[in-house]
């Protein structure tokens, strides 16, 4: 790896900017990445996305964290791939990789400016990895309807049985999100299209958004949705 290419350079606030040209430039990635999906080419950014991440992980070392500066570009689009092709993965159900992807990403961008915590934590609920689900606990709060989301399946696939004290607690503070995993239809339609793409979407259209990428889950454990109704 030459070093013209790549060079991680440590900053004041124990943080890293991952300087890179050529392959490394990973603000180029994103736009040709944007470019794929403009044109609708989903599959070929699917792909693009991936190989980023791949470059990325083989720059990365192997034996610590390597915290990137969210205020520096290129470190930003870095972490922006990563957590794109997590999301990638768990769409179609490649789980143990979204998961491994997921944990780096926390690595790289520990205040989680993609709140991929929540995301994980489903990931941990789905695979029965309950002391890494206990370790996130304490990142899965009550004003995040995702993190309720994920303490209330948690709670049904543990025990059986529905908290109904997290059920009220979504029902209350998160009716959107309630509402939409009880919904029969979810349209991925013009209307909502509009609201989450207006400079302030809708909770409701938030918490479609939110259904869209996580539907995979709940095709497969229906039987959640059941108990919640």
């Amino acid at each position: 790896m030459s070093n013209k290419e790549l060079q991680f350079n440590p900053t004041a606030d124990q943080m890293f900017e991952l300087e890179g040209r050529g392959r490394y430039n990973f603000v180029r990635h994103n736009e040709n990445i944007d470019a794929l999906v403009k044109e609708g080419r989903y599959d070929e950014a699917c792909e693009a996305r991936y190989e980023a991440f791949q470059l990325l992980v083989d720059a990365l070392p192997e034996d610590e964290a390597m915290p990137l500066r969210w205020e520096h570009a290129n470190s930003r689009a870095a972490v922006s791939v990563l957590y794109g092709s997590a999301v990638d993965h768990f769409r179609i159900g490649d789980l143990e990789m979204a998961m491994a992807q997921l944990e780096l990403l926390l690595d790289c961008d520990p205040e989680d400016h993609f709140e991929a915590v929540n995301l994980l934590a489903l990931c941990y609920v789905a695979m029965e990895e309950w002391d890494l689900f206990d370790d996130l606990l304490i990142d899965l709060t009550d004003k995040s309807a995702e993190a309720v989301v994920a303490r209330l399946w948690a709670s049904y696939r543990g025990d059986g049985e529905v908290d109904k004290a997290l059920l009220s607690l979504l029902k209350s503070r998160h009716k959107a999100y309630y509402e939409e995993l009880c919904l029969d239809e979810h349209p991925d339609d013009e209307a909502f299209r509009r609201d989450i793409d207006s400079e302030r979407p809708s909770q409701r259209a938030e918490a479609r958004e939110w259904w869209l990428l996580t539907e995979p889950l709940w095709r497969e454990f229906s039987e959640f949705l059941a108990a919640i109704k």
